[in-house]
């Protein structure tokens, strides 16, 4: 049997597993939720993924008739959340928010979870996209000025990327610095607000971000976008070209959404996953998914599951091309 087969096998055992929860599970889901749900972040707070994750919680909580809690636990690029949420019973009481660091923590390192056999992914909700910024006193004007300087100066070239070394900004860059023949340095930052301050106070010379981190500075006029990742431009920043454009063929497409714990009751899994669902259709969740540059990514409990095999094959390519994948 193939790796991919393997996968796809497992992918509908946990699935099915789900249509035989235990009749205590069962028992439990009947008149779930009867308390507050938390949901493990595993960024700091006050980041474009936590921002809008929390205004989904609200309005998610008046459907569910239960507060729905964010509770942030940085570290590993995420995994310390994903471990807590593996470990907490399946009754749909503790979940976790799952960004691509899900499938690519275990790929270079022992995360403490397997992507496809240890979690019930429930909702896929929206989706990061990626930009290069400077500050807006920079030499570079535009992206050709800034290549054509780094370049030449590879020395002079640090930029900041959030939630470690080997997620999407860092990757991205890599790509780009191997297609230019040169090495630029990555300093990794715990989220977006460390690595904004790092920027800001000129610790680095480019932030390489999810839009929720880059956006205020932009619009204040405070840092200028050079390029963004994304596959079409941004309807947020019209002005600004994609990598595509200038002649990459490289574009971050980073969804997230939310997952439980192996084993969580069907119903308790329908649920959770109506409440998120609907509390895209709020006006304000709308507005801050806008704010942050952000799209909506929907899919539900069965293709996300299918999706979650598919992405943790492609980043196992990605990082072992990289040389970032541990020795099996």
């Amino acid at each position: 049997m193939s790796a991919m087969s393997l996968l796809l096998k497992r992918a509908l055992e946990a699935v099915l597993l789900l249509a035989v929860a235990t009749p205590a599970l069962a028992q439990s889901a009947g008149n779930f939720p009867s308390r507050p749900i938390k949901i493990l972040v595993g960024f700091p707070a006050a980041g474009s993924t936590d921002s809008v994750v929390r205004l989904m919680a609200q309005a998610a909580s008046k459907s569910l008739g239960q507060p729905v809690v964010i509770e942030n636990r940085p570290g590993a690029g995420g995994a310390i959340s994903i471990v807590q949420m593996k470990n907490s019973p399946p009754d749909g009481y503790t979940l976790a928010l799952l960004t691509l660091a899900v499938f690519r923590s275990p790929v270079v390192e022992d995360a403490g979870y397997d992507p496809i056999d240890d979690i019930t992914y429930v909702i896929r909700l929206t989706n990061v996209q990626f930009g290069v910024a400077v500050l807006a006193d920079a030499p570079w004007r535009n992206w050709q000025d800034f290549v054509a300087y780094a370049k030449t100066h590879p020395e002079k070239i640090s930029y900041g990327v959030p939630a470690g070394l080997g997620n999407s900004a860092h990757l991205l860059m890599e790509e780009i610095a191997g297609h230019e023949r040169s090495k630029w340095t990555a300093i990794p930052y715990k989220g977006s607000a460390d690595l904004a301050q790092a920027f800001i106070g000129r610790h680095i010379a480019v932030s390489v971000d999810g839009s929720g981190g880059f956006g205020r500075l932009v619009d204040s006029g405070r840092a200028r976008l050079l390029a963004m990742a994304s596959e079409e431009r941004s309807p947020r920043w019209k002005d600004v070209p994609t990598l595509k454009e200038l002649g990459y063929n490289v574009a971050v497409d980073s969804p997230w959404g939310l997952g439980g714990p192996k084993g969580m009751d069907p119903r308790a899994v329908q649920v959770v996953h109506d409440a998120f669902k609907r509390s895209l259709e709020d006006a304000a969740v709308q507005n801050i998914i806008t704010q942050f540059g952000q799209g909506i990514r929907y899919m539900g409990p069965a293709e996300y599951a299918r999706y979650a095999v598919e992405a943790y094959k492609a980043e196992r390519a990605l990082l072992t091309k990289y040389g970032f994948a541990k020795k099996r």
